[in-house]
């Protein structure tokens, strides 16, 4: 016998996993994020002196405030979150808000990841070299940023499935 909830996760079960997975979203972001914003190397070619810092990039900027704004958005999830276990009508706005913190993460993951491509192989076609051949520290350090910025996706993803699923229920 199954008991009285046939198997199905009861709600103060689902509230422990949303808090969890976003505890660990808010902490992937930020991570990113300090590392984004300490990310500053000085290289030298050819007795040239040039500096990589992430806010060159309008792409890595973009990465910055936008898990800025993932983290605050995950925060206030949280919260709706803990009061949507007792108001069921909260659960579709909650999805909402999953959806577009989901969108935001891959959109500026997708574009930090871009520029880090190009840092990475450089463009022939548009006559762009690689930099991280002479930036090691700097190229690593945003490799790193880009996986939690990923993971920090891949957790809201499956936040925003999980809500979905729920606010189908309701």
């Amino acid at each position: 016998m199954m008991g009285a909830n046939d198997g199905r996760r009861t709600p103060l079960m689902n509230l422990g996993v949303q808090v969890s997975m976003r505890v660990l979203a808010i902490g992937t972001a930020l991570a990113s994020m300090g590392l984004t914003i300490t990310n500053h190397e000085v290289a030298s070619v050819y007795g040239i002196n040039f500096e990589a810092k992430y806010d060159y990039s309008s792409a890595f900027r973009y990465l910055v405030y936008a898990e800025i704004a993932i983290a605050g958005m995950t925060l206030f999830t949280l919260v709706w979150a803990c009061l949507a276990v007792r108001r069921r009508g909260l659960v579709f706005a909650l999805f909402f808000f999953d959806l577009l913190t989901t969108l935001t993460a891959i959109s500026s993951f997708s574009a930090a990841m871009s520029d880090g491509y190009i840092g990475k192989y450089g463009n022939t076609h548009a006559g762009w070299l690689p930099i991280c051949g002479y930036v090691h520290n700097y190229c690593n350090r945003v490799t790193l940023s880009l996986a939690l910025s990923f993971a920090s996706f891949l957790l809201l993803f499956i936040l925003t499935v999980l809500t979905a699923s729920a606010a189908r229920h309701f």
